[in-house]
């Protein structure tokens, strides 16, 4: 990996939307995004983002107003997102499968000003306006469906990319907000991570520089942008000169290596499921893909068999682990594919700008080799969590971002982790990470897919049980499964409760709703393994 300093790419740019402003001045016609038939060119992606910005000027946005965008998988995200940047305000990206109690509370927790929505999620409005009083915009992309929510006056989006003003946007300053992206929630409300211009510009960067993307790049784009691994996967190849291509998604994974082939992508982006599902294409073999060069992976811990099995498929597809968290922009750590064999089980080294260390619980770094959290500074580190000061005190604390990770670094300056603080099992006399057991479960023969966790116990205090998911090409023994856990693991780490279901829920962004698991758990879900 490369050790440039990630400073050298901003140079030029002091804000995120004048990352796509050179992009278009450096090649009006190359292609920015592919969807299906439609591409669009960088010039007309960056005068329409102008115009956007000048029509929400129009109706009353000034700067550090927040903009909720509720939209996803096409170009339009792009021109709002940055359309919003370019008006000054704060984008404030939010799932487009929503319902009507997480669209207010964020609506609400943001102040967003304005809202940008597609006509079918306008009945999740509340029928009373005076319910979100800071709402004053309401823009709807397609045609308004009647609802409940008719007290609304709205905004037709398309009407706003006819206008011909245009607004710049160069005088936002890097250090103002850009983005309040929610956190996943999985451990309680979720939380608004106010991140700045430079922040994401930093991060950005810094992914540039060790995956080496350019113009001639084409991503495969499957994940969604309200989280921050798409949204970093904008960033990096706006800032490129690159090409997005919008695939249909892995419900139908035939049809995704058909667009990988079609659109000569050189890169797909993914979290474990992805590349499972990838995998069971039946086509992949008889596809012409050889323009692909590199695969990330991020969002949760990939399982070693599906890595070999991912490595087997594309022998000359470069695979990058990466770590982060959405408090710091989205990428902490990469471990680059030359080392995949030397460090398995890492998830790489601190990224360029990015500094790693293990504290204990007292915020005193620990020696190499000891576990303990995962402390990280550097310029895309977070602004702090919206209107949380006292969350924010606990993570940022001394300069540091304090993850909730467990973990340990080696002497080369790799990060191994073994789980999350608010996912240890209290077991007896012992303190348990779950991802040891994981990842000697999901290497059993015909395991797709497993998550490990505690549940009550009168005994111990905490029992662990495990979900695992069988794959479709075979099912998997109890006797199998606990061989290889005595085999691997000391006794006291070996599951007591195993139960199989058809998928783990999720996250869009690829992680485990534990919370959900463990009460489903608690109801009696899935079947006890034979």
């Amino acid at each position: 990996m490369r050790t440039l300093d990630p400073r050298t790419y901003q140079a030029a740019v002091s804000n995120l939307h004048g990352l796509l402003s050179n992009s278009a001045a450096a090649a009006p016609s190359h292609p920015a995004f592919i969807k299906g038939e439609r591409t669009t060119r960088y010039e007309d992606l960056d005068r329409a983002t102008r115009r956007f910005a000048a029509a929400l000027h129009a109706l009353g946005v000034r700067a550090t107003d927040r903009v909720a965008l509720v939209l996803d998988g096409d170009v339009d995200y792009l021109i709002a997102y940055y359309g919003v940047l370019r008006a000054g305000a704060v984008v404030v990206p939010l799932c487009s499968d929503t319902r009507d109690k997480p669209l207010r509370r964020a609506l609400g927790d943001s102040g967003a000003r304005a809202v940008i929505l597609d006509a079918a999620n306008t009945r999740y409005l509340p029928a009373a306006p005076a319910e979100l009083p800071e709402l004053h915009v309401v823009i709807v992309r397609g045609k308004a469906q009647p609802t409940a929510a008719t007290a609304w006056e709205t905004t037709d989006y398309a009407g706003l990319l006819e206008g011909t003003q245009e607004r710049g946007g160069e005088d936002v300053a890097g250090d103002a907000l850009a983005s309040i992206v929610y956190t996943s929630g999985t451990t309680g409300e979720p939380k608004g991570v106010m991140l700045s211009h430079d922040n994401l510009l930093a991060n950005s960067a810094s992914i540039v520089q060790y995956l080496e993307l350019t113009q001639r790049d084409v991503v495969g784009m499957v994940l969604p942008y309200y989280y921050s691994y798409g949204n970093s996967i904008l960033h990096t190849h706006v800032r490129a000169g690159a090409t997005i291509a919008q695939l249909t998604g892995l419900a139908f994974p035939a049809r995704t290596v058909e667009e990988l082939e079609r659109h000569r992508c050189t890169g797909f982006s993914g979290v474990p499921a992805s590349f499972a599902r990838l995998l069971e294409a039946p086509s992949l073999a008889t596809r012409e893909l050889s323009s692909l060069r590199y695969f990330t992976q991020a969002g949760a811990a990939m399982p070693a068999a599906l890595t070999q099995r991912l490595r087997s498929a594309f022998p000359r597809v470069r695979l990058f682990v990466m770590y982060g968290q959405t408090e710091a922009s989205a990428r902490l750590a990469c471990l680059p594919p030359e080392t995949l064999d030397q460090k398995a089980g890492s998830v790489g080294r601190a990224i360029p700008g990015v500094t790693l260390a293990i504290a204990d619980a007292d915020g005193r770094q620990l020696p190499i080799g000891q576990t303990g959290e995962v402390i990280a500074r550097g310029a895309n580190v977070m602004r702090g969590y919206w209107q949380r000061p006292e969350e924010t005190a606990l993570a940022l604390r001394d300069g540091w971002l304090h993850t909730g990770d467990l973990g340990q670094l080696d002497e080369d300056g790799y990060l191994f982790l073994s789980g999350r603080q608010s996912e240890m099992i209290k077991s007896a006399a012992h303190r348990i990470g779950p991802c040891e057991i994981e990842s000697v479960i999901e290497g059993v023969p015909g395991v797709r897919d497993c998550v490990v966790f505690g549940v009550p116990d009168e005994l111990l205090g905490q029992a662990i049980a495990a979900f695992v998911v069988e794959s479709a090409a075979g099912s998997v023994s109890k006797a199998a499964l606990m061989r290889a856990c005595m085999e691997q693991l000391p006794r006291f780490k070996v599951p007591q409760h195993v139960r199989t279901l058809d998928e783990l829920p999720r996250s869009e962004a690829g992680k485990l709703q534990r919370g959900v698991l463990a009460q489903a758990f608690a109801r009696g879900d899935g079947q006890a393994l034979q």
